[in-house]
């Protein structure tokens, strides 16, 4: 059981002070440091003990030679009367020299080191008073520490105190080559930056929207799960099923890491306390490390979609009321409890990406889903990613330190200088083999970081003259990129400098898709049938809203050679098109929905009925002249009989059209009824024709994380959860 027991909150007086500081309530008065403060306090201490300890060691271990030969530096004092009393006194002058110079490299760079250290820090201090925009920037002055201590006070590093300034010797060579690794060093410098940028650029920029979401959803999950935990603890009989599937172990886990966690566990390593107290964790109550954590549990749970399922339906069950088909904002505020409503409506928000104020349970199913795939997804591309930038940095760091060793090699090799001229020779051939090589390495480069038009486990639609091709990213790399086709499953790779000139365009970064159709009718039809079937159409949208949003685009499009009007209609899903099985669904109901109408309403095609057809057959008969003038005649008095019939002639009592003779009344009755049938035909176009022309109003873009998979299986419909004054249970507190 992770919870325990509490109180009703009805019995006792509820302590703001004791809510955690990440819920809406917190105790912002006290001045005693907290815990997550004192631990970040004791890993610093740790941290700077340990490199003090470092530089003081080496320190003292460089000054002990110069301490031994501080008495033979000048060798003017000595009284030397042989040659090889001579030679040894020059080593021993030598050995004080050079280890005067360690000493004075090894202090200058850690005093460099520690200012390059501190500077990030006071950068972000007179940041925050000066402009706070610029105050994350911080961060990026830590990575440039090593290219920093490698350019700073270089060239007063090898100095000999007691030679000729005319005469070459070898602190002139050393000296030489520190200013050509200076010079290196500031080239490392602006190549650390670029990548720095590239790196900032793509992770900040590219991945933003996803990672706020994934850690919304993320929290949501992990609060909702310490409550439905609370309200039924794990094992209770209702959550047999999904409690077996959430804290199953991983079947890929490591034997020998368990092993060994077992194994410091037991030397007293792994546990909370020693974590803590070594700065591991921030707090000895944190879930990071805990493995029944409810943190762990959940991130476990979203890597397994029958675990993500398992998770969904045991928190939709349990935060649900009993009975209720949806679950709703009020429902999560309520097991919340009054003091954090704010934060259950964000976590509500989170889940109901469609704004739909309910959610079902497969709904919640595909949404917990949907967001352990985006977050699997997350993970390899940022592998992906680092994997690019590291591959150019190296490339980078190998092309900068081959030039380098190339300039001193011509300046102090003289065999070198000699062949210098067919070195360059076989360069410049070397540079036309590999030319197509680097074209394709510098377009990858500026494609995948720069251009960034997809991510991995995006859905994309390619053009390359025919067809598009659709796929989803599966791997993505400087030179190249793999696709999953969706059409026949196939894996497709195709180099980025090719892609970099097609057009692609990219399904899931378009948020809510749009679907269109496009089909012909008779030219004859009238506007008011169009608006019968926008009106049809209209209606299945409202009655299926959260599957389709509400607005419906239905225009004349075209007339082609007077006899054919071609009708396009255009629906919009509240889904992304990244789940192929999801928009194929989505997409069939709707078209199925449309042919229905065009047979209910008896929509005709443009050349009209076909000859022969059912609705209009044909037959071959030999008449007289006279049937058929006949038959004519009554066919037409018929159909006046029809459009006078209930009418009769002013000043006559009879009321049936019978009755009326043919002449002048009858013939003047008969224009009248025609004029108040073509009027009201010509009314009832018109009104269809203004209705149909009317600008629609925009409606909301909606987004949505849910995912189409099978719920075959899935126990009942209905919530476990009673509502609070049914019984004691039914709220879970903080």
């Amino acid at each position: 059981m992770f919870f325990k027991k509490r109180r009703d909150p009805s019995e006792e007086e509820v302590n703001l002070a004791t809510i955690p500081s990440n819920r809406t309530f917190e105790k912002v008065n006290d001045s005693k440091p907290s815990k997550p403060q004192r631990a970040g306090w004791r890993r610093h201490m740790i941290w700077g003990v340990g490199y003090g300890l470092i530089v003081v060691l080496v320190a003292v271990a460089l000054a002990i030679p110069i301490v031994i030969f501080r008495n033979d530096q000048d060798l003017d004092n000595l009284k030397i009367t042989t040659e090889k009393e001579l030679k040894v006194k020059q080593e021993e002058n030598f050995v004080f020299y050079l280890f005067a110079w360690l000493e004075a490299t090894w202090l200058s760079g850690c005093a460099s080191d520690i200012l390059i250290m501190a500077f990030p820090y006071v950068f972000r201090f007179v940041a925050r008073y000066v402009n706070p925009a610029q105050q994350r920037y911080w961060r990026i002055f830590r990575t440039m520490r090593l290219p920093f201590v490698l350019i700073d006070k270089n060239k007063l590093l090898a100095v000999n105190w007691n030679k000729d300034p005319d005469s070459w010797g070898w602190d002139d060579t050393i000296d030489d080559v520190l200013h050509h690794v200076t010079f290196w060093g500031a080239f490392y410098l602006a190549e650390k930056i670029v990548m720095l940028y590239i790196r900032i650029h793509f992770h900040y920029r590219g991945n933003q929207g996803k990672n706020t979401q994934s850690k919304e959803m993320h929290i949501a999950l992990v609060t909702l799960y310490e409550a439905s935990v609370y309200l039924y603890p794990v094992g209770s009989s209702a959550f047999i099923a999904e409690d077996t599937a959430i804290n199953q172990e991983t079947p890929t886990k490591d034997i020998s890491a368990a092993g060994a966690g077992d194994f410091l566990r037991q030397m007293g390593w792994g546990n909370k306390k020693t974590s803590a107290y070594f700065g591991i964790k921030s707090e000895s109550k944190s879930h990071w490390m805990s493995h029944s954590g409810s943190y762990a549990i959940v991130e476990r749970a979203l890597a397994d979609p029958k675990a993500s399922a398992a998770l969904a339906s045991r928190i939709w069950k349990s935060l649900t009321s009993e009975g209720q088909e949806q679950l709703t904002a009020e429902d999560v505020a309520e097991v919340l409890g009054p003091y954090r409503r704010e934060e259950a409506l964000q976590h509500f928000k989170a889940l109901d990406k469609n704004e739909n104020k309910g959610i079902k349970l497969e709904e919640m199913v595909w949404t917990v889903i949907e967001a352990g795939r985006i977050r699997r997804d997350i993970y390899r591309g940022m592998a992906s990613i680092n994997h690019c930038i590291n591959t150019a940095d190296w490339i980078g760091v190998l092309f900068l330190a081959l030039v380098m060793i190339f300039f001193i090699l011509v300046l102090y090799v003289p065999t070198i200088k000699e062949i210098q001229q067919t070195v360059s020779v076989i360069a410049l051939g070397l540079s036309f083999a590999v030319g197509r090589t680097i074209h394709k390495f510098v377009a990858g480069c500026v494609f995948v970081f720069f251009d960034h038009p997809y991510d991995i486990g995006d859905r994309v639609e390619v053009y390359n003259g025919g067809p598009p091709v659709t796929g989803i990213v599966v791997q993505e790399s400087i030179l190249y990129t793999v696709f999953q086709r969706l059409d026949n499953n196939a894996i497709v790779q195709l180099p980025n400098d090719r892609l970099n000139s097609l057009r692609i365009e990219n399904i899931t970064r378009s948020g809510a898709n749009k679907e269109g159709r496009s089909f012909f009718i008779n030219v004859k039809t009238p506007f008011a049938t169009i608006m019968a079937l926008r009106s049809e159409l209209e209606t299945f949208l409202k009655e299926n809203n959260r599957d389709y949003q509400p607005a419906l685009g239905l225009s004349v499009a075209s007339i082609h050679e007077m006899n054919k009007m071609e009708l396009r209609v255009s629906f919009t899903h509240k889904e992304n098109w990244s789940n192929e099985m999801l928009r194929a669904k989505r997409s069939n109901k709707f078209m199925c929905t449309f042919v229905a109408t065009i047979r209910k309403l008896k929509i005709q095609s443009p050349s009209g009925t076909a000859l022969g057809d059912e609705a209009r057959p044909s037959w071959q008969v030999v008449v007289a002249r006279e049937e058929v003038e006949k038959k004519a005649a009554d066919e037409t008095r018929k159909a006046e009989d029809e459009l006078l019939g209930g009418a009769t002639v002013a000043g006559d009592d009879v009321n049936n059209s019978s009755s009326l003779q043919d002449g002048e009344a009858r013939e003047e009755l008969l224009k009248q009824k025609k004029a108040e049938k073509e009027q009201k035909e010509k009314e009832v176009e018109e009104e269809a024709f203004e209705k149909l022309t009317k600008v629609p109003v925009s409606q909301k873009k909606l987004v949505s994380t849910g995912s189409e998979v099978d719920t075959t299986g899935l126990r009942d419909g209905t919530g476990l959860r009673r509502r609070s004054g049914v019984s004691g249970e039914g709220r879970f507190y903080p």
